[in-house]
């Protein structure tokens, strides 16, 4: 019953994890306050977010640290699906279990209101970058439940010889004591054939007795 309520809470868990949708925002970046677009992945970390981060775009250009400014920035980056071959800069904020990315497209920032096709696509782009986040949590935690099943797996082969062992050792135990109970049967008998040796000897003993006793005694 324990585990069918661990896994109804964790099942449910992943499902309010995979519905967090990206939304526009107007917030301070390093270029001043402008319109970007946020996304918050639950219980994700900001060195994964940024891993991810790197990863996802890794085909639109080089990723660099505004150390001072506490954001991460691509220059040129030509995404097709929002703005066509048209480079655009993308700066990323990423704190507090989500990253907000600003999206320069040299005319200005990137906005619902004057955009709203490429802000749409923009929006679906973060929004499944949320997702890839999601999909890594879950890939990691994956591999976590794995390493456990398999130390369980080994723990059970470990139990399984274990048995093995203590079988064999009931079984020598046994042999042990069919041959001891043998031993007992055939010292018994040995012990009744001693006795009747002894009882032989002692009567040739009392007869040579009697003979030395009977030496001169003769006349």
């Amino acid at each position: 019953m324990k585990i069918f309520l661990l896994a109804f809470v964790l099942f449910n868990s992943s499902i309010n994890l995979l519905t967090s949708q990206s939304q526009e925002v107007n917030r301070q970046m390093s270029l001043g306050i402008q319109n970007g677009i946020s996304v918050s992945i639950p219980n994700a970390d900001d060195k994964l977010i940024n891993k991810i981060w790197k990863k996802y775009t890794d085909d639109y250009g080089k990723l660099n640290k505004n150390k001072k400014a506490k954001e991460v920035f691509i220059e040129g980056a030509k995404i097709k699906s929002i703005f066509g071959e048209l480079p655009m800069d993308l700066y990323a904020v990423i704190e507090d279990q989500s990253i907000i990315v600003f999206f320069d497209i040299k005319s200005g920032f990137l906005g619902s209101k004057d955009h709203p096709k490429e802000f749409a696509e923009a929006q679906r782009f973060i929004t499944e970058f949320g997702y890839e986040v999601q999909r890594e949590q879950v890939r990691n935690e994956l591999e976590d439940e794995q390493d456990k099943l398999k130390q369980f797996e080994k723990n059970l082969d470990k139990l399984k010889k274990d048995n093995i062992s203590y079988n064999k050792d009931i079984e020598d135990a046994k042999e042990k004591i069919r041959k001891a109970e043998a031993n007992i049967i055939t010292n018994g008998q040995d012990q009744k054939k001693t006795v009747s040796e002894i009882e032989s000897q002692s009567k040739i003993v009392d007869q040579v007795k009697n003979k030395l006793n009977m030496i001169g005694k003769s006349k």
